[in-house]
Formats: structure tokens, C-alpha cells, sequence
């Protein structure tokens, strides 16, 4: 991946627009983006990720503060960055979200995020469309305008996560510092990050829950199997012993001894139901003999007494033979008489209703007559019907007519009473409307002067922002001033430590010479005491030995000099902490001070209560501008209301008017039509109701000549009906007829009399047909010798009956038995089959999870993620080392920790072995320059595996942020020139310091330098 061009807008500390031509600044293959702590270095690189990734740099920064806080509200931030890969080249240009200020009344809006990313189909087009900020042009192609869209693209063709390429091209500020000295946990979960190893934690989770599953799974198939034979027992009702000896083939899984036994076991209790199975088959054969002889026996009983009462009930039938047939003759009688006494009662009736008509008739025209003589007087004619009914539709026509002139008339008052009223009301109505025009007339002259002082107040509102910006400013310098005042208190108590500790290392530096001295002066004596005569002097090699040294009052012994020489080096130690304390408070004593502007706690206060009184004046004129345009909208409002409140008045009047001429037309022509309709009666109702009792009077006199005509005609009728009917029936006369007729309940007695002679006489008949009743002896010897023989075979089916049901509960019992137990046998096997197959799986499952997850006895107790990523830790170390070697002129050497400490997740941890003294040395004993460029080496060999692990992708661009300030000279030249090695291997390197001498080895340039205001600015030296 290659940089060619970043542009800015907004972004960090760099209020306006920024552009950084990487393309050219890197044609020598290196250079510097330098500028004082806090200038805004850093926002430089948070800007090239934020383009790739939509997030800054480092892993706890925030991607809140992508965006500029001086960068104009109503303006968005814009990051523009065209790269290149192996797969093309792409320019994305990204927005971060941000708020702006409403465009009507208070408040802000939120702007989304947004995001767009072009392919550019050709080198040739790159300054074309760097020209062109719109994105657009020939040989330029969209490819997505989503920000997941962008965000799947761009990582597809880089061919790196974020954190890969972070680790990898980007190195922030302090971030492989930390990963050099990071613990086990911590760089483990780096590492896992960085190559996406999450897959073989995965495995591992997965593999530890089917291990716990596959345990679960055996303990409840040999919980079923438990199950299983404890039902089986029960079901064979084994005896105890018996039961044992399963129980002890089913704890240690002996399955087919088990299956045998239990095959046993069910064979017996199969043999011993089907005997008594047999036993109750021939119970009941006995039982079935016994019944058939029974049932004979009373058969025969009941015969004999069948036919007794058979014999009993025609003497019965013979005896009421004579008043049976004076029944029926009585019963032939009231059937002929009572059809022609019907008819006799119709006649009686109808010639009653007749008279009752007639009589009607006449005293309804008696009444009728003194109102509606004419009417009454119709009744004489020959067809005196069709003459009423004529006079009735006649007078009914003329009614219908006058119907509506009726309810025209009735209105006439009360339209006459509206329309005066309507007259009045138009004419009240024409005041108000000339005074609701008077107000709006006034109303464009009050809204002038309105305007006009919310303008003003808006202007005043618009130095907020900048009134703010200053006040946020003014604190972060008196913030700074004050921490600047308490920072030179730490630097001084520093430089005190530092003198402190230099005379404690010196004291303890003579001290050490001292007894070093001491020491050798005292060897002489420790070598005389082991002199003997005849033996070679280990100095001089003479056998004899006159003059022995002896031992001086001042010897010194080895152990108080190593002590001393202990003593000696923590104190140094103790010293170089100082000096890189003394070092690390002043440089943050200068980042304080350039942040407060060299102002001081007490002019930076000052400075502060300005920018607030400026800020609570732009405030008020912010809220006053508010207040006056909410005024102002409610102004407008109450025009528009009166407005439309106008012009609705004066329609409705002019409607009003137009409406009131119409009704008053309408009115006169109604009247005027009611008055020729009334002719010379009071009114038109009264002339209708004469039409309708006229009508009325003719329709019931009708009615009534209807009911009297058919009346007469019914009775004529009914009379000459029952003449034939008595004629008919050979009854002399009608109160003959009326005599032969039976009382109800005299006919439904005779009549239930004749029904029960004939059922008897059915019943006698249907009887003695029956089979053996004819044959039956009735005699009382023969039913006596009957029922004997019916109590001797009952007993014998009691018997019989008694053994059978014993039998049959016998062998059902141990059928039952036999039953459950072959279930329950068949529900053993299949527990047994199920513990075997489970078994077997789960002992292979365990295993592997146990191997995965470091719980397995064999190999090295470690996880499968650890062990995964220990073997890119061991290619890291060694691409790492390669680099360290020059570095630290082959001193230093990485090495991956590999004790056994008896942790899952041990082998991770980094040692350094120190070739100087043969020591290994824990990352945290480096001191700040080692630790430096140990970690830069570290860094760039991890870079080179994940790159490797990405699919050989090519960075052709690599930053390295900061830690050069805490090499000497002559190291820091080893570590550019190793730095300058990777630029002539085709890398472009972007190296971010403040370090004074690197501007002297690098030519290529990007300044930043942070202003007054707070504001950051860059400029290139190229």
C-alpha cells in the first residue's frame, strides 16, 4: 500500500485546510513530520486511519476529537486520502459527524457521518482528481457511498483490519512500548487481535462445551441405564439377591453379562404365565358347560309358568265378551253423530252474525247521516258499493292535493319572522368589518420596527461562537498556567532528586573502590593460609615458604565487596530513574508552557474573565434575538388570522345579502300561491279535513255493506249444509243427533276398553306360538320338579364360575408380569446400547477437548490459541531480532519466555538476553533508549509476519510516532540509518518527532506549529 495525497479540512488542531502531498515528500524514501508536543503531530496520522477505518489511531483515543472545535458550525470536516494497493487506486473522502445550528429559530441539528470512496482508473488521473475536490471526472468511478459499504471495500483492498494495520504501517505514540512490556493477558489478546487468531479461541470454547456435553451425556445414559434395570426388577419382581447381581453388572458396565442374565430372568417369567395360561382355559371350558345347563333349567321353569298365565288370561277374555260389544255399538253411534252436530252448531252461528251486521249497518248510517247526508244517501242506490267506493277515492284525491299547500301555509310566519331577522343581523355585521380593516391597515408599519430590532439582535449573537472559542481557549491556558506553576515545584524537586542520587551513586562508587582495594591488598593473606611445606606457592611456585603474609586489621572479604558493588549499581539505577524523571518533567514543563502562552496564573485569569463577559453578552443577545423572532412569528400569525378573518367577514356578507333578496322573492311567490288555494275557507288545512272526512264517512259505510252482504250469504249457505248432512247421517231429527253424541270422557274410556280386549287377544295368540309353550305341562307338581332343578345346576355355575375367575386373575397376573418385564427388557437394551455408542464417542470427544484447551496429561499442558499464537511470536521474535541486531550492535537478542510455570497461558512472555553480561533481563529492566529501539524492532518484525500472514500484502508506507528523544546520539544515527535501510528497500518511512537532531539528518519535512489562538498549522520542506 502506497500514500500519495491527504487533504484536511476542520480536522484536529488545523481549523482550515490542509494539504499534504505524501507522494512527493516520500520520493527520498523518508520524511519528518516534526513540531513541538501538542501541535497537532499525531492528528496527522489519526486522520490517515480515520480516512481507511472511519476511527483514529491510538486504541484508547476517542473519534470524537477528529473533528476541529474551531471549525465554523455550519461547516463539516472533511478527511480526503487517495492510496494505492495492489488491486488499484482509490480516493475516499470521509465526513465525521457533527452539529449545526438550526436553520430557523434556536438549537442545533445533528449532520450524520458520511462517507464516499472512488476507484481512479488510471495513475495519469491522480492530480485531476486531487484538483477536483467534488470526487467526480472521466476514468473516476464510485464504487460506494455507504460508510459500511466504504468501510468492506477499503479493508478488501488493503487487505488489513485496523488493528493489523496499526500495528503494522501506523506505529502511535507509546503503543509498542506497551506491547514490549505488556503481560501475558494482555499480549496475547494484542497478538490475537493482530492475526485473527479469535477462530482457535473459538474452537476452544466450542471444544470445552461438547466435552461438558459429552460428560453430560454419559452420566445421564448411565443414569437411564439405573433407570432402565431398576424397572426391569420391578417389572420381573426379581428377588433381592438376584436384583444385586444386575445392579453389580450395571455399575461396571459389564453390558453383556448384563444382557444375558437379564435374558434369563425374562424367560422364566414368560414359562410361568403361559402356564397359567393353560390352567384358566380349561377353567373356563368348565365354567361354559356349567351355564349351558343352567340356562336349560330355568328355560324350562319359565315355560311352565308362561303358559299358567297364558291359561289365566283367556278365561279373563271370555268373561267380558258382552260388555265389550255394547262398548263398540255406543262408540259407531257418537262416530255417525258427531260430523252432523258440527254443522248444526256453524249454521246456529252464522245466522246470529247475520241479524248482528244488518244491525250494524243501520245504526252506523243513523249516526253518519247528519254530517254526511249525500254520503248516507248512497246507500238507496241498486249499486250503492261501487258508488261509496267512488265518493271515497274521490275525496281522498282531493285531500292529497292540498297536502303540500298545507305545510307551505303553516311556514309562512316563521319565514317572514326569519327574514326580518336576517335583515337586522346584515346590518350589525357592517361595523366590525370596517374596524377589523382599520387594523390591518396599521400592522406592515409595527412589523418593520420588529424586524428591525431582531436583526440587531441577531448580529450582536453572532460573536457566541468566537466569544466561546475564547473562553475555551483562555481556560486550557489558565489550566496549563496553573499546571506549568505546580510542574516547576516537580521539576526542581527532580533536579534535586537527580543531584541527590548522583552523590549517593559517587559515595557508593568509592565506597566499592575502597574495599576493592582493601581487597586485593588482603589476597596475599587468604593464599598464605593455605601454604603448606614441601607444596608449590599457587604465585611463585617455591616449595618453601619463610615469610607467610598475615592478615591485615582492614580485610576486606569477596561478599562485602559484592554487597558493595550491589549497592553501587541500585544506586546508579536509582540515579538514571532521576535523570529520565528530571527529563520527562521538563519536557512536560515545556508542553505547558507553550500551551498557556506564556501567560501567567494570574494574567491567564484575567484573560478568562474577559472571554466570560463576552460570552454572557453574546448570550443575552442570543436569547434576545430568540425571543424577538418567536415575537415576531406570533406577529405574523395574528396578521395571517386577521387577515383571513377579514376576507371571510366580507364574503359572508356579500353571500348574506344575496341570500336575503332570494328568500324575500320566494317568500311573496309562496304567498300568493296559498291564497288562490284557500278559496272561501279560513284556511287550507280546513278545507283538507273536510276532503278526508268524506272520505272517511264513504270508506266505513262501505265496509260495513261488505260485512253484512257476506254474513247473509254465509248463513244461507251453512243451512242448506246441514239439511244434507242430517238427511245423510239417517238420524231423524238434530236433537237425535244431539243425543247419540258421548261425553269426552265417557268416548276415551270405551274407547281405551275395545284397545285393551284387542292387545289381550294379540298378546294370547303371539304367546302360545312361542317355542315349548303349547307343550308345556301348567300343573303345579310339574313346576315344583322345574325349580329344584334350576337351584342344582345354580350352584354348579357358582362353582364352576368361582374357579375360572381365580384362573384368570392367576394367569393374567403373571401375564401382566411377563409383559412389563419383555418391555422393560427391551428398554434395558436400549439403555445398554446407548451407554455403549456414548461411551465410546464422548471418551474421543473429551480427549481432543482436553488436548485443545491444555488439560490433556500428555505434550505441554498449553491451550490451542496459545499454542497458535506462540508460533507467530517465535517468527516475530526472529524477523525482530534481525533488526535489534544492528540496532544494539548485536548486544541485545528477544527471546520468548518458555518456562513451565504451570499456567495454560503461559508462553508468551518476552525475556531480552543482554550479550554484554551473559544476563537475561526482563523488558522492564531496559532502560528508555534500549527500550525504544527493542520495541522499534519488535514492531517492525511484527509488521513484517502480519503483512506476511495478510497474504504477502506490500506497505510501501510506514510511520513511526515519537521515542527517538530518548536515544543518545550515537544510537539514534544507528537507528536512522537502519530506518533509512527500509526506505531503500522501496519503503517510504514518515518518522514523527520533536527531536532537535533529527531535522539534520532528514531533508524532507512537515512542520507543525501551534499558534497563539491554539490553532496548528503545517507547511513542507521538501
Amino acid at each position: 500500500m502506497k500514500l500519495h495525497h491527504l487533504h484536511l479540512t476542520g480536522i484536529g488542531p488545523f481549523a482550515g485546510t490542509v494539504q499534504i502531498d505524501l507522494a512527493a515528500l516520500g520520493a527520498s524514501g523518508m520524511f519528518l513530520l516534526e513540531g513541538p508536543t501538542g501541535s497537532g503531530k499525531s492528528t496527522i496520522l489519526d486522520a490517515i486511519v480515520y480516512a481507511l477505518y472511519g476511527q483514529v489511531a491510538g486504541s484508547v483515543s476517542s473519534g470524537d476529537r477528529i473533528r476541529s472545535q474551531f471549525a465554523p458550525p455550519t461547516e463539516a470536516s472533511v478527511v480526503d486520502l487517495v492510496f494505492e494497493t495492489a488491486s488499484g487506486i482509490y480516493r475516499v473522502r470521509r465526513r465525521p459527524e457533527f452539529h449545526r445550528p438550526k436553520l430557523r429559530g434556536t438549537g442545533t441539528t445533528k449532520e450524520q457521518a458520511k462517507a464516499v470512496l472512488w476507484r481512479i482508473g488510471s495513475p495519469q488521473l491522480i492530480q485531476d482528481v486531487i484538483a477536483d475536490t467534488a470526487g467526480g471526472g472521466g476514468g473516476v468511478e464510485a464504487i460506494a457511498t455507504r460508510i459500511d459499504e466504504v468501510g468492506r471495500e477499503i479493508q478488501r483492498a488493503v487487505g488489513l483490519t485496523r488493528e493489523q494495520f496499526t500495528q503494522t504501517v501506523l506505529l502511535p505514540q507509546n503503543e509498542f512500548a506497551r506491547f514490549l512490556r505488556a503481560g501475558t493477558g494482555e499480549r496475547q489478546a494484542v497478538l490475537q487481535r493482530v492475526f485473527g487468531t479469535e477462530t482457535y479461541a473459538a474452537v476452544e470454547k466450542q471444544l470445552e462445551e461438547m466435552r461438558k456435553q459429552a460428560r453430560r451425556e454419559v452420566d445421564a445414559a448411565q443414569q437411564t441405564l439405573g433407570t432402565a434395570l431398576a424397572r426391569f426388577t420391578e417389572a420381573a419382581a426379581l428377588q433381592e439377591e438376584p436384583v444385586g447381581v444386575l445392579e453389580e453388572h450395571a455399575a461396571a458396565l459389564r453390558l453383556d453379562p448384563l444382557a444375558a442374565l437379564a435374558e434369563e430372568h425374562l424367560a422364566a417369567v414368560t414359562a410361568r404365565a403361559e402356564e397359567a395360561g393353560g390352567a384358566a382355559e380349561q377353567a373356563g371350558i368348565a365354567e361354559q358347560a356349567a351355564r349351558t345347563a343352567a340356562e336349560s333349567a330355568t328355560t324350562a321353569r319359565k315355560r311352565i309358568d308362561r303358559r299358567r298365565e297364558l291359561d289365566a288370561l283367556a278365561e279373563r277374555l271370555s268373561t267380558q265378551k258382552p260388555a265389550l260389544e255394547t262398548a263398540r255399538t255406543a262408540l259407531q253411534r257418537d262416530e255417525t253423530a258427531r260430523p252432523v252436530v258440527e254443522v248444526l252448531r256453524r249454521r246456529d252461528a252464522a245466522t246470529a252474525k247475520a241479524a248482528t251486521a244488518v244491525e250494524a249497518l243501520a245504526q252506523l248510517a243513523s249516526t253518519t247521516a247528519p254530517q254526511q247526508r249525500t254520503v248516507v244517501d248512497l246507500l238507496e242506490e241498486e249499486d250503492a258499493a261501487t258508488q261509496l267506493v267512488a265518493a271515497a277515492d274521490d275525496a281522498t284525491a282531493a285531500a292529497g292535493t292540498l297536502q303540500d299547500l298545507v305545510e307551505l301555509e303553516a311556514a309562512l310566519p316563521a319565514r317572514t319572522q326569519k327574514l326580518t331577522e336576517r335583515r337586522e343581523q346584515l346590518t350589525a355585521a357592517m361595523p366590525a368589518l370596517a374596524v377589523l380593516t382599520e387594523q390591518l391597515e396599521a400592522r406592515p408599519a409595527r412589523r418593520t420596527a420588529e424586524v428591525t430590532a431582531r436583526d440587531a439582535a441577531r448580529k450582536d449573537a453572532l460573536a457566541l461562537g468566537d466569544a466561546r472559542l475564547a473562553l475555551r481557549t483562555a481556560e486550557e491556558r489558565q489550566q496549563a498556567a496553573a499546571a506549568a506553576a505546580a510542574q516547576q515545584k516537580q521539576v526542581e524537586t527532580a533536579r534535586e532528586q537527580v543531584a541527590a542520587t548522583l552523590r549517593t551513586a559517587q559515595e557508593r562508587a568509592a565506597r566499592e573502590a575502597e574495599l576493592r582495594r582493601r581487597r586485593f591488598a588482603g589476597i596475599a593473606a587468604e593464599l598464605a593460609v593455605d601454604l603448606e611445606a614441601g607444596e608449590a606457592c599457587p604465585v611463585c611456585g617455591a616449595l618453601e615458604h619463610p615469610h607467610p603474609a598475615g592478615a591485615a586489621e582492614d580485610a576486606v572479604g569477596p561478599e562485602q565487596v559484592e554487597a558493595a558493588e550491589e549497592e553501587r549499581r541500585a544506586a546508579e539505577a536509582a540515579h538514571s530513574r532521576a535523570e529520565q524523571e528530571h527529563a520527562l518533567a521538563g519536557q512536560e514543563l515545556a508542553r505547558l508552557r507553550d500551551a498557556a502562552g506564556e501567560l501567567t496564573p494570574e494574567t491567564a485569569t484575567t484573560a478568562v474573565d474577559a472571554a466570560k463577559a463576552q460570552v454572557e453578552t453574546a448570550r443575552t443577545a442570543e436569547k434576545q434575538a430568540a425571543a424577538l423572532e418567536e415575537a415576531l412569528t406570533a406577529f405574523d400569525q395574528e396578521t395571517e388570522r386577521l387577515t383571513r378573518g377579514k376576507e371571510t367577514d366580507a364574503l359572508g356578507v356579500e353571500r348574506e345579502r344575496t341570500a336575503i333578496e332570494e328568500t324575500a322573492r320566494a317568500l311573496e311567490a309562496d304567498r300568493t300561491r296559498v291564497a288562490e288555494a284557500r278559496g272561501e275557507d279560513d284556511s287550507i288545512a280546513a278545507r283538507r279535513r273536510g276532503h278526508l272526512d268524506r272520505a272517511r264517512a264513504a270508506t266505513t259505510l262501505r265496509e260495513a255493506l261488505r260485512v253484512r252482504a257476506d254474513a247473509e250469504q254465509r248463513a244461507g249457505e251453512l243451512a242448506e249444509e246441514a239439511e244434507t248432512a242430517l238427511t245423510a247421517s239417517g238420524l231423524a231429527t238434530a236433537e237425535v243427533a244431539r243425543a247419540a253424541v258421548l261425553a269426552a270422557e265417557e268416548r276415551e274410556r270405551l274407547q281405551k276398553l275395545v284397545q285393551a280386549r284387542a292387545v289381550d287377544e294379540s298378546r294370547l295368540a303371539d304367546a302360545l306360538a312361542e317355542e315349548g309353550i303349547a307343550e308345556a305341562e301348567a300343573t303345579e307338581e310339574a313346576r315344583e320338579q322345574a325349580e329344584a332343578v334350576v337351584v342344582a345346576t345354580g350352584e354348579k355355575l357358582t362353582a364352576a364360575r368361582a374357579a375360572s375367575q381365580e384362573a384368570a386373575g392367576i394367569a393374567a397376573r403373571l401375564r401382566g408380569i411377563a409383559e412389563r418385564a419383555a418391555a422393560a427388557r427391551a428398554a434395558l437394551g436400549t439403555a445398554s446400547e446407548q451407554v455403549r455408542t456414548i461411551s465410546e464417542d464422548a471418551g474421543i470427544t473429551v480427549r481432543v477437548a482436553d488436548l485443545a484447551t491444555g488439560r490433556s496429561s500428555d505434550g505441554e499442558r498449553v491451550q490451542l490459541s496459545t499454542y497458535v499464537l506462540m508460533w507467530r511470536l517465535d517468527a516475530v521474535i526472529e524477523a525482530a531480532n534481525v533488526r535489534l541486531a544492528l540496532f544494539s550492535g548485536s548486544d541485545l537478542e528477544l527471546l520468548r519466555d518458555t518456562g513451565a510455570r504451570g499456567a495454560r497461558k503461559t508462553g508468551l512472555d518476552l525475556l531480552v538476553l543482554d550479550r554484554r553480561t551473559d544476563q537475561v533481563r526482563v523488558p522492564e529492566t531496559l532502560s528508555g533508549g534500549e527500550t525504544f529501539f527493542v520495541s522499534l524492532a519488535l514492531a517492525l518484525g511484527l509488521a513484517d509476519i502480519v503483512m506476511g500472514e495478510a497474504g504477502g500484502v506490500q506497505m510501501e508506507t510506514l510511520f513511526i510516532d515519537e521515542g527517538f528523544g530518548s536515544l543518545d546520539p550515537e544510537t539514534l544515527e544507528t537507528v536512522v540509518r537502519e530506518i533509512g535501510r527500509l526506505a531503500e528497500s522501496g519503503r517510504v518511512i514518515g518518522i514523527v518527532s520533536h527531536v532537535g537532531d533529527m531535522k539534520a539528518q532528514i531533508a524532507e519535512q512537515i512542520h507543525v506549529r501551534r499558534g497563539a489562538d491554539a490553532r496548528s498549522t503545517l507547511t513542507v520542506t521538501a
